[in-house]
């Protein structure tokens, strides 16, 4: 049974409504094609029609229908009901959703082939407490995905200095300490967005990192 949780660094649930209209935007539309293709880069599709993919931290559905349109059977949980609310009423979105502690799962364990969150673990209390949770969800051979906002990249780190939210309470990584996060649990295969600013060869300042982990 999904169940209430406790709060996260930043209250997304007041945003719940407006949250996908960054997508609509020109910059948003471009960093979701390059965010999306590094997960492609490093997921490993479903080797079985619909095997199981937690979606933490899941929101309105972003991800989790982009999840659903690769193979695999989603279900998702996040911290704020009107993030779940909005999740369940869209068209496309695949279950069960509902409410829960991303430190906490109410899952057994080696449950899921891969768990997921995607711009999560920056923005909770305990970062390694949510990915111990994570690997005790998914399955021996299954694999964990996170996605998360790059400390090293200049549009991250302007917004942090600008204290603009909900950046400027997050811990953001930088894709060596992400590795490092990752690192009790087997090896990290990263993958980070091209840099923002053009003509600049490919490296670590990308705004978004996707790490693949696999038991």
């Amino acid at each position: 049974m999904i169940r209430d949780a406790t709060a996260t660094r930043f209250d997304f649930g007041p945003r719940a409504q407006g949250y996908d209209r960054w997508y609509e935007t020109a910059d948003g539309k471009a960093h979701d094609r390059q965010q999306k293709a590094a997960v492609v880069r490093v997921l490993p599709l479903p080797l079985v029609h619909d095997a199981r993919l937690l979606d933490i931290g899941c929101g309105t559905g972003h991800w989790s229908r982009f999840f659903a349109s690769l193979g695999f059977g989603v279900a998702g949980v996040d911290i704020s009901l009107p993030m779940i609310e909005q999740t369940r009423a869209r068209a496309g979105s695949r279950g069960p959703f509902g409410v829960a502690d991303a430190c906490s799962l109410p899952f057994g364990d080696d449950v899921f082939d891969v768990v997921a969150a995607m711009t999560v673990v920056e923005f909770v209390p305990d970062a390694e407490a949510v990915v111990a949770e994570m690997f005790r969800c998914v399955r021996k051979d299954g694999a964990v995905l996170i996605g998360t906002l790059n400390r090293l990249a200049p549009l991250n780190r302007n917004r942090v200095a600008a204290g603009k939210e909900p950046y400027a309470s997050a811990r953001l990584f930088s894709p060596t300490e992400l590795r490092d996060l990752l690192g009790p649990y087997g090896t990290a295969h990263v993958s980070v967005t091209d840099p923002e600013d053009e003509g600049n060869e490919p490296g670590e300042t990308g705004a978004f990192i996707v790490a693949n982990t696999s038991r």
